[in-house]
């Protein structure tokens, strides 16, 4: 069984904006096909799982889900809020904003900056509900984003070329980590030697380049862990392993676990 995928948005909408819908039916693990999601939620109390984290539900909290992440709710209160959902083509006249995602934290705490969050967001859901342009929301969305990284849980800023290298080589990650898992590839596509992409992990994230690509491609493998019954050996091919003992020697260089001692501690 794999990971079911999602699409809110017909291949010809690059963005939605919703309030959040009133129920507390727990929904089933899934991914995302091909937009990103900002969540804000005002009320509301249960679980929210990203990946193999499982994260409080409470007020005042929000959350980021990028391309690839599988998620899934479980409330036990009605929750209210807003969610956001875009394609990267509707930031194209603002990189700075597309480009300085990844500083989002997966859950973050909204706090006191409500009540500039929420009128901000009651504002955006207005001109989306009556059909302003698209260049008006886009520029919504911008002021959205950047509003929210200037939260308190922010990281403090970077220069904008490495923000803007760093995305990149998390984009060519997501979208080759079953093919290509040597940094030299990465590297060459990028157009900057070796040494500079690990200084440019070094710098941002206190890791180097070879980190982040096994990083993305565990978090693929937990993912199929966690939310299929997949064989080890079926995952081991879908992530390009040449057999399952080396997809389980890197698992477990990794977690200390393997594939199935993970399954089974996270099935408890």
């Amino acid at each position: 069984m794999s990971i079911k995928v999602k699409s809110k948005l017909e291949s010809e909408i690059l963005l939605k904006v919703s309030r959040m819908k009133p129920v507390i039916k727990p929904t089933v693990p899934h991914r995302h096909s091909g937009y990103h999601e900002l969540i804000f939620l005002s009320k509301g109390a249960g679980s929210h799982t990203i990946g193999d984290e499982k994260f409080d539900v409470i007020p005042n909290t929000g959350y980021y889900l990028g391309l690839s992440e599988v998620h899934c709710w479980d409330f036990s209160k009605i929750p209210d809020g807003y969610v956001i959902l875009f394609k990267e083509e509707v930031l194209s006249q603002y990189p700075n904003a597309f480009n300085s995602l990844f500083q989002l934290a997966k859950t973050f705490d909204i706090g006191d900056s409500q009540t500039q969050i929420f009128p901000m967001l009651e504002t955006f859901y207005r001109e989306y509900k009556k059909g302003s342009s698209q260049d008006l929301l886009s520029a919504h969305l911008n002021l959205l984003i950047l509003t929210t990284l200037n939260l308190p849980f922010s990281t403090p800023k970077m220069d904008s070329t490495v923000i803007d290298q760093l995305a990149l080589f998390k984009r060519l990650i997501n979208e080759n980590y079953s093919q290509l898992k040597n940094v030299q590839d990465y590297a060459d596509l990028m157009n900057i030697p070796v040494r500079r992409l690990n200084a440019i992990c070094k710098t941002t994230l206190n890791t180097n380049a070879r980190e982040v690509i096994k990083e993305r491609i565990l978090i693929e493998a937990k993912n199929s862990l966690t939310h299929t019954s997949s064989q080890v050996s079926e995952i081991a091919y879908s992530l390009n392993f040449t057999d399952s003992s080396n997809f389980v020697k890197f698992f477990k260089q990794q977690t200390n676990l393997t594939p199935l001692e993970y399954r089974s501690k996270i099935k408890v």
